[in-house]
């Protein structure tokens, strides 16, 4: 999605491919029409990684931009590095059957970070501080042991290569009650239990009706929707339906989960925006764009655009896609590349007819 903009007169513009110019009027408030182009610069490119799966994209671009652009702004008048942040990355899907290979990131999440490291890259081009993403993986939030497997073998893949503008939150960047200088696998998973209580106790609300906020906002709604359809595809092999789980039964316990998951999520968006109030924040969910900015993680044209629900593989012509791994299976033409001794990702075999 290319994304170009000029700014003119009190007035920015902002054009989306071949769609219509929108104009957006700000007021600059003191700063300089020099640092508000240049942050509009910067916004541009963020704008070319957003979620654009969606109609409707180009229509919260707009109406989001000013918001977007006064953060921004804070970080270039200070002559900042522009810091963004990312609740994303928790661990591999748990339907390993047909969606994914296993629990640790492929090529799919190494496409994700290379994406979002270049996005910053870019910035740095443009601007002379740069910028820098945190990912804050929100995995702990909904599961324990295989987030610190995922995790750390998501940070040792970022450094082996070279994503220097990527950076991982850690546990304490979020809570404040005591925990160990060290963390190992035992000592993470011994603390899983504690950072929720923790989470839901200083962030969480007694009196929060779930279902009143689906009901009546936008983005509750889009997030929910979002659980409901991933969950009913990454649980399906551990709950089949069948004579003691009808398949409506299951589907009201899929509803039931993904409002569980909505009431963390919402303690845990509280988290972390007490922890990073001043960052540029940056989503993997559809929104209205009236928070944060939807990205999307993986440049391919489906829908699967998260790289822990899906597998990638790689065509003769040099393009990525996206997909279960199922799916994948199913094509003759592909087959399975292993890295580190591992299934990795699909690729075309060059001859080989459909």
């Amino acid at each position: 999605m290319e994304v170009l903009t000029q700014v003119t007169n009190g007035a920015m513009r902002l054009a989306l491919d071949d769609e219509k110019v929108s104009y957006i009027s700000y007021d600059t408030m003191g700063w300089t029409m020099e640092t508000t182009e240049t942050s509009t610069k910067i916004l541009a490119i963020i704008f070319e990684y957003a979620l654009n799966k969606f109609e409707n994209t180009i229509e919260q671009l707009t109406v989001s931009t000013p918001k977007f652009l006064s953060v921004i702004d804070q970080f270039v008048t200070a002559g900042k590095r522009v810091d963004m942040c990312l609740p994303a990355f928790p661990f591999k899907s748990a339907n390993k059957v047909y969606k994914v290979f296993g629990i640790l990131p492929d090529k799919a999440e190494e496409l994700a970070l290379e994406r979002l490291n270049t996005m910053c890259v870019r910035i740095a081009e443009i601007y002379a501080p740069g910028a820098e993403l945190t990912i804050i993986s929100d995995g702990l939030v909904y599961n324990d042991r295989d987030t610190w497997a995922y995790g750390e073998a998501l940070r040792a893949m970022a450094v082996e290569k070279g994503f220097t503008h990527i950076n991982f939150s850690r546990l304490k960047d979020l809570v404040k009650f005591p925990l160990p200088e060290k963390f190992g696998e035992i000592t993470y998973v011994a603390n899983a239990t504690n950072f929720r209580r923790f989470l839901l106790n200083k962030y969480g609300k007694d009196d929060l009706d779930i279902d009143h906020e689906i009901a009546t906002k936008p983005d509750t709604l889009m997030t929910y929707r979002g659980y409901r359809r991933f969950l009913e595809s990454d649980l399906q092999y551990i709950f089949p339906t069948g004579k003691n789980r009808t398949s409506s039964r299951y589907k009201r316990d899929v509803k039931y989960l993904a409002k569980e998951m909505l009431i963390r999520g919402y303690a845990f968006a509280g988290a972390v925006k007490n922890a990073f109030p001043d960052h540029l924040r940056l989503s993997i969910h559809q929104s209205t764009g009236e928070h944060k900015v939807s990205m999307s993680l993986l440049h391919t044209k489906t829908g699967f655009t998260t790289p822990w629900h899906c597998s990638v593989a790689l065509m003769a012509d040099g393009e990525w896609l996206s997909a279960p791994m199922g799916d994948f299976k199913k094509d003759p033409r592909l087959e399975v590349v292993y890295e580190d001794g591992r299934p990795s990702y699909f690729q075309e075999q060059s001859g080989r007819v459909s």
